[in-house]
Protein backbone atom coordinates (compact mmCIF):
# COMPACT_ATOMS: atom_id res chain seq x y z
CA UNK A 1 0.00 0.00 0.00
CA UNK A 2 1.27 3.50 -0.72
CA UNK A 3 2.21 5.83 1.90
CA UNK A 4 -0.67 8.39 0.82
CA UNK A 5 -2.92 5.52 0.83
CA UNK A 6 -2.06 4.77 4.25
CA UNK A 7 -2.27 8.59 5.12
CA UNK A 8 -5.82 8.68 4.18
CA UNK A 9 -6.49 5.11 5.98
CA UNK A 10 -5.07 6.23 9.39
CA UNK A 11 -5.81 10.05 8.79
CA UNK A 12 -7.90 10.37 12.00
CA UNK A 13 -5.09 9.07 13.94
CA UNK A 14 -3.02 11.95 12.89
CA UNK A 15 -1.95 15.06 14.59
CA UNK A 16 -1.41 18.44 13.44
CA UNK A 17 2.12 17.52 13.74
CA UNK A 18 2.28 14.49 11.87
CA UNK A 19 0.20 16.49 9.00
CA UNK A 20 2.98 19.17 8.82
CA UNK A 21 5.74 16.12 8.48
CA UNK A 22 3.94 14.65 5.58
CA UNK A 23 3.72 17.43 4.10
CA UNK A 24 7.36 18.33 4.32
CA UNK A 25 8.25 14.53 3.02
CA UNK A 26 6.19 15.22 0.14
CA UNK A 27 7.37 17.91 -1.17
CA UNK A 28 11.15 16.09 -0.80
CA UNK A 29 10.46 12.67 -1.29
CA UNK A 30 14.27 12.33 -2.50
CA UNK A 31 15.52 14.00 -0.18
CA UNK A 32 14.06 12.43 2.63
CA UNK A 33 14.99 9.17 1.19
CA UNK A 34 18.39 9.76 2.80
CA UNK A 35 17.39 11.39 5.78
CA UNK A 36 18.17 9.72 9.57
CA UNK A 37 15.21 10.15 11.53
CA UNK A 38 17.27 13.04 13.55
CA UNK A 39 17.53 14.72 10.48
CA UNK A 40 14.27 14.77 9.57
CA UNK A 41 12.84 15.78 12.47
CA UNK A 42 15.22 18.80 12.76
CA UNK A 43 13.90 19.48 9.50
CA UNK A 44 10.32 19.49 10.65
CA UNK A 45 10.80 21.15 14.11
CA UNK A 46 9.95 18.47 16.11
CA UNK A 47 11.36 15.43 18.18
CA UNK A 48 12.51 12.43 17.37
CA UNK A 49 10.01 10.64 19.08
CA UNK A 50 7.43 12.49 17.26
CA UNK A 51 8.86 11.24 13.76
CA UNK A 52 8.95 7.88 15.00
CA UNK A 53 5.04 7.67 16.74
CA UNK A 54 3.77 9.36 13.24
CA UNK A 55 5.32 6.71 11.07
CA UNK A 56 3.78 3.77 13.53
CA UNK A 57 0.99 5.92 12.98
CA UNK A 58 0.52 4.56 9.00
CA UNK A 59 0.79 0.87 10.67
CA UNK A 60 4.33 0.44 9.83
CA UNK A 61 6.74 -0.76 12.48
CA UNK A 62 8.96 2.48 12.40
CA UNK A 63 11.29 4.96 10.71
CA UNK A 64 13.19 2.72 8.55
CA UNK A 65 10.09 0.60 7.11
CA UNK A 66 8.98 4.29 6.36
CA UNK A 67 12.06 4.90 4.42
CA UNK A 68 11.71 1.29 2.28
CA UNK A 69 8.34 2.78 1.23
CA UNK A 70 9.56 6.35 0.47
CA UNK A 71 12.37 4.85 -1.25
CA UNK A 72 10.48 2.09 -3.46
CA UNK A 73 8.34 4.76 -4.57
CA UNK A 74 11.07 7.16 -5.31
CA UNK A 75 12.14 4.45 -7.60
CA UNK A 76 8.71 3.73 -9.41
CA UNK A 77 9.12 8.23 -10.90
CA UNK A 78 12.71 6.81 -12.03
CA UNK A 79 11.28 4.73 -14.45
CA UNK A 80 12.18 6.47 -18.16
CA UNK A 81 9.75 4.73 -20.59
CA UNK A 82 7.73 5.69 -23.26
CA UNK A 83 4.24 7.38 -22.93
CA UNK A 84 2.44 4.12 -23.57
CA UNK A 85 4.50 1.82 -21.51
CA UNK A 86 4.21 4.28 -18.61
CA UNK A 87 0.62 4.29 -18.09
CA UNK A 88 0.30 0.38 -18.82
CA UNK A 89 2.90 0.18 -15.81
CA UNK A 90 0.36 2.51 -13.96
CA UNK A 91 -2.43 -0.11 -14.39
CA UNK A 92 -0.24 -2.93 -13.57
CA UNK A 93 0.55 -1.46 -10.17
CA UNK A 94 -3.07 -0.19 -9.67
CA UNK A 95 -4.23 -3.59 -10.68
CA UNK A 96 -1.62 -5.53 -8.17
CA UNK A 97 -2.99 -2.92 -4.80
CA UNK A 98 -6.55 -4.36 -6.08
CA UNK A 99 -6.10 -7.79 -5.49
CA UNK A 100 -4.81 -7.64 -2.35
CA UNK A 101 -7.65 -5.43 -1.06
CA UNK A 102 -10.31 -7.10 1.00
CA UNK A 103 -13.61 -6.00 -0.49
CA UNK A 104 -16.05 -8.14 1.98
CA UNK A 105 -17.41 -5.25 4.01
CA UNK A 106 -18.10 -2.88 0.84
CA UNK A 107 -19.57 -6.07 -1.29
CA UNK A 108 -22.10 -6.86 2.02
CA UNK A 109 -22.85 -2.53 2.02
CA UNK A 110 -23.88 -3.40 -1.44
CA UNK A 111 -25.57 -6.21 -0.41
CA UNK A 112 -27.35 -5.11 1.85
CA UNK A 113 -28.08 -1.82 0.11
CA UNK A 114 -31.70 -1.42 -0.43
CA UNK A 115 -31.18 1.62 -3.23
CA UNK A 116 -27.58 2.27 -4.57
CA UNK A 117 -27.10 5.72 -5.79
CA UNK A 118 -23.91 6.48 -7.69
CA UNK A 119 -23.05 10.09 -8.64
CA UNK A 120 -20.15 10.81 -10.78
CA UNK A 121 -18.80 14.01 -10.32
CA UNK A 122 -17.04 14.79 -14.06
CA UNK A 123 -17.53 13.32 -17.69
CA UNK A 124 -15.88 10.48 -17.43
CA UNK A 125 -16.60 9.67 -13.69
CA UNK A 126 -20.47 10.13 -14.96
CA UNK A 127 -19.65 7.29 -17.80
CA UNK A 128 -18.13 4.88 -15.14
CA UNK A 129 -21.34 5.60 -12.96
CA UNK A 130 -23.36 3.99 -15.68
CA UNK A 131 -20.62 1.33 -16.13
CA UNK A 132 -21.05 0.34 -12.36
CA UNK A 133 -25.24 0.14 -13.49
CA UNK A 134 -24.06 -2.20 -16.30
CA UNK A 135 -21.83 -4.50 -14.68
CA UNK A 136 -23.95 -4.69 -11.42
CA UNK A 137 -27.13 -5.19 -14.00
CA UNK A 138 -26.48 -8.81 -13.82
CA UNK A 139 -27.03 -9.05 -10.14
CA UNK A 140 -30.24 -8.15 -10.05
CA UNK A 141 -28.56 -5.16 -7.86
CA UNK A 142 -29.68 -1.49 -9.40
CA UNK A 143 -27.59 1.27 -9.66
CA UNK A 144 -29.19 4.41 -9.79
CA UNK A 145 -26.98 7.18 -11.50
CA UNK A 146 -27.61 10.77 -11.63
CA UNK A 147 -25.75 14.05 -12.08
CA UNK A 148 -27.38 17.57 -11.89
CA UNK A 149 -28.31 19.73 -8.82
CA UNK A 150 -32.28 18.63 -9.52
CA UNK A 151 -31.28 14.96 -9.48
CA UNK A 152 -28.85 15.89 -6.58
CA UNK A 153 -31.38 17.45 -3.94
CA UNK A 154 -33.59 14.61 -4.48
CA UNK A 155 -31.46 11.96 -3.70
CA UNK A 156 -30.61 14.13 -0.72
CA UNK A 157 -34.68 14.50 0.36
CA UNK A 158 -34.97 10.88 -0.11
CA UNK A 159 -32.08 8.50 0.75
CA UNK A 160 -32.20 6.97 4.19
CA UNK A 161 -29.47 4.68 5.80
CA UNK A 162 -30.83 1.65 4.17
CA UNK A 163 -29.69 2.54 1.21
CA UNK A 164 -25.58 3.30 -0.28
CA UNK A 165 -24.29 6.59 -1.93
CA UNK A 166 -21.53 5.63 -4.53
CA UNK A 167 -19.43 8.77 -5.47
CA UNK A 168 -17.02 8.62 -7.75
CA UNK A 169 -13.94 11.70 -8.08
CA UNK A 170 -10.67 12.86 -8.90
CA UNK A 171 -9.75 15.12 -6.10
CA UNK A 172 -12.22 14.46 -3.66
CA UNK A 173 -12.10 18.69 -3.12
CA UNK A 174 -14.91 19.74 -5.03
CA UNK A 175 -16.98 22.23 -2.52
CA UNK A 176 -20.49 20.82 -4.16
CA UNK A 177 -19.07 17.10 -3.84
CA UNK A 178 -18.52 17.89 -0.23
CA UNK A 179 -21.55 19.42 0.46
CA UNK A 180 -23.63 16.54 -0.64
CA UNK A 181 -21.67 14.19 0.83
CA UNK A 182 -22.33 15.77 3.95
CA UNK A 183 -26.16 15.85 3.33
CA UNK A 184 -25.87 12.32 2.62
CA UNK A 185 -23.95 11.40 6.04
CA UNK A 186 -26.51 13.40 8.27
CA UNK A 187 -29.38 11.08 6.89
CA UNK A 188 -27.10 8.06 7.84
CA UNK A 189 -26.80 6.60 4.34
CA UNK A 190 -23.67 4.98 4.22
CA UNK A 191 -20.81 6.36 1.34
CA UNK A 192 -17.93 4.59 -0.69
CA UNK A 193 -16.03 6.76 -2.50
CA UNK A 194 -13.35 6.19 -5.50
CA UNK A 195 -10.38 8.84 -5.55
CA UNK A 196 -7.00 9.45 -5.92
CA UNK A 197 -4.43 7.88 -3.84
CA UNK A 198 -4.55 11.29 -1.55
CA UNK A 199 -5.32 12.51 1.20
CA UNK A 200 -9.05 14.53 0.45
CA UNK A 201 -11.81 15.30 2.41
CA UNK A 202 -14.35 13.47 0.05
CA UNK A 203 -12.42 10.36 1.59
CA UNK A 204 -12.67 11.87 4.93
CA UNK A 205 -16.27 11.70 5.13
CA UNK A 206 -16.69 8.43 3.37
CA UNK A 207 -17.48 5.42 5.23
CA UNK A 208 -14.89 3.06 2.78
CA UNK A 209 -12.83 4.16 0.47
CA UNK A 210 -11.30 2.70 -2.74
CA UNK A 211 -8.36 4.27 -4.91
CA UNK A 212 -7.34 4.65 -8.48
CA UNK A 213 -4.41 5.97 -10.24
CA UNK A 214 -4.14 9.02 -12.97
CA UNK A 215 -1.31 8.50 -15.01
CA UNK A 216 -0.14 12.07 -16.64
CA UNK A 217 1.35 11.91 -19.96
CA UNK A 218 2.82 14.88 -21.27
CA UNK A 219 1.91 16.02 -24.98
CA UNK A 220 4.93 17.95 -26.11
CA UNK A 221 3.30 18.51 -29.87
CA UNK A 222 0.30 20.00 -28.64
CA UNK A 223 -0.80 22.24 -25.68
CA UNK A 224 -2.38 20.53 -22.02
CA UNK A 225 -1.91 17.15 -20.80
CA UNK A 226 -2.91 13.76 -21.44
CA UNK A 227 -4.42 11.90 -17.95
CA UNK A 228 -5.35 8.17 -18.37
CA UNK A 229 -8.40 7.42 -16.58
CA UNK A 230 -8.62 3.79 -17.39
CA UNK A 231 -8.23 2.68 -13.95
CA UNK A 232 -12.08 3.72 -13.17
CA UNK A 233 -13.37 1.28 -15.37
CA UNK A 234 -10.73 -1.36 -13.66
CA UNK A 235 -11.36 -0.69 -10.52
CA UNK A 236 -15.23 -0.91 -11.21
CA UNK A 237 -15.07 -4.16 -13.01
CA UNK A 238 -12.73 -5.10 -9.72
CA UNK A 239 -15.36 -4.36 -6.96
CA UNK A 240 -18.36 -6.28 -9.40
CA UNK A 241 -15.95 -9.53 -9.81
CA UNK A 242 -15.47 -9.35 -5.47
CA UNK A 243 -18.97 -8.99 -5.29
CA UNK A 244 -19.58 -12.24 -7.43
CA UNK A 245 -17.39 -13.59 -5.00
CA UNK A 246 -19.17 -12.62 -2.23
CA UNK A 247 -22.44 -13.99 -3.21
CA UNK A 248 -20.73 -17.39 -4.03
CA UNK A 249 -19.45 -17.37 -0.56
CA UNK A 250 -22.91 -16.46 0.90
CA UNK A 251 -24.81 -19.27 -1.33
CA UNK A 252 -22.01 -21.73 -0.18
CA UNK A 253 -22.66 -20.93 3.36
CA UNK A 254 -26.14 -21.34 2.87
CA UNK A 255 -26.16 -24.89 1.52
CA UNK A 256 -23.64 -26.45 4.39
Amino acid sequence: MRLEELLNQYSDRLSENDLYIWDYVEKHKKQCENMTIEELARKCNVSRTTVLRFTKKLSLKGFGEFKVHLKMENDDKKQDTSKAVKVCLAYEEMMRDTVQQDFKEISKLIYQAKRIFVYGTGMVQKIVAKEFKRLFYFTDKRFYDFSGMTEYETVVKYVDSDDLVLIISVSGEADPTIDFAKKVRIKGTPIISITKQKKNPLAEISNYNLYISTTIVEQNMYKGRYESMTSYYILAEMLFLRYLEYLEGRSQSDES
